[in-house]
């Protein structure tokens, strides 16, 4: 087995690694949470000590599950709202439209510079799947999106506010809102505690990347802006249970000793009313 690429991105983009790394090793599970051979093959050719990952069975777990709920989440919202295009913030190296596309699936992968020239060396744009260079925190690419789609959409979030503070997740909320009223979000998120505690137990502390959004109880959003209304929360593993073997016997004596830590991370699909509504 050969690597042929070497990546270089910058801080938090480096996660990114993690999150492949998880879905890469999952085909070797005799019950895998989801099977992702794409995330194997670009494994395979990055020069990247993914080893040092190995040990880090819950975050494994926990990342294949989130990225199985997310895709059932957007195949059921799609669905029954088959025309709305779909924004994913911080893609990185997630093959999610190539899993989802139905044929007519309109897709936009927005990501920072540095993961955006990572990605275009293993996957290829459409007309129907573009690209963009850009971070969510700015607002250079609101005007690309408006021009190449039409109506509400549907934006994905996946692992990535909590590396935001809660002033910046507010801002990127606001600002969906504004520019695209009537549209969708689909993002997880984790309570302040395991913010604070999780570093230790998870895989990103071989990196330098930061957790530092949490939030107690996802109703207080609600309180933000009048406009949000979540509609729906799945929680891990809370509703997974058929899984929680994959977890060290120390973290399911926990859970059942303390039912409380199975939802205190999930994901949340929120609809950003228009004002006028």
């Amino acid at each position: 087995m050969i690597n042929t690429n070497t990546v270089s991105l910058g801080i938090i983009q480096e996660t990114l690694l993690i999150t492949l790394w998880a879905r890469a090793c999952e085909m070797n599970q005799i019950d895998p949470i989801l099977i992702d051979s794409k995330a194997a093959t670009i494994l395979a050719k990055i020069d990247y000590d993914f080893h040092k990952f190995s040990q880090e069975k819950s975050s494994q777990a926990i990342i294949c599950l989130r990225n199985r709920a997310f895709d059932e989440i957007v195949t059921q919202f799609l669905q029954t709202h088959p025309q709305t295009s779909v924004l994913e913030i911080g893609t990185g190296l997630n093959n999610r439209f190539e899993r989802l596309d139905d044929g007519s699936l309109h897709w936009f992968d927005l990501d920072l510079p540095d993961t955006i020239a990572v990605r275009k060396r293993f996957f290829q744009e459409s007309d129907r799947h573009r690209f963009i260079s850009a971070s969510i925190l700015e607002t250079e690419w609101i005007d690309q999106v408006k021009s190449l789609s039409n109506g509400p959409m549907l934006f994905i979030a996946e692992g990535v506010l909590l590396y935001f503070s809660e002033q910046q997740v507010k801002n990127i909320f606001k600002t969906l809102a504004e520019n695209f009223p009537g549209s969708w979000i689909l993002f997880d998120a984790t309570s302040p505690f395991l913010i604070k505690i999780r570093r230790r137990f998870d895989a990103v502390k071989y990196t330098n990347a930061q957790f530092q959004w949490g939030i107690r109880n996802i109703q207080e959003m609600q309180a933000w802006d009048s406009r949000y209304q979540v509609h729906r929360s799945v929680y891990i593993p809370a509703d997974f249970p058929q899984y929680l073997n994959r977890f060290p016997f120390i973290e399911r004596l926990m859970m059942s000793l303390f039912p409380r830590f199975q939802s205190m991370y999930g994901l949340h699909l929120m609809k950003l009313n228009d004002f006028k509504i």
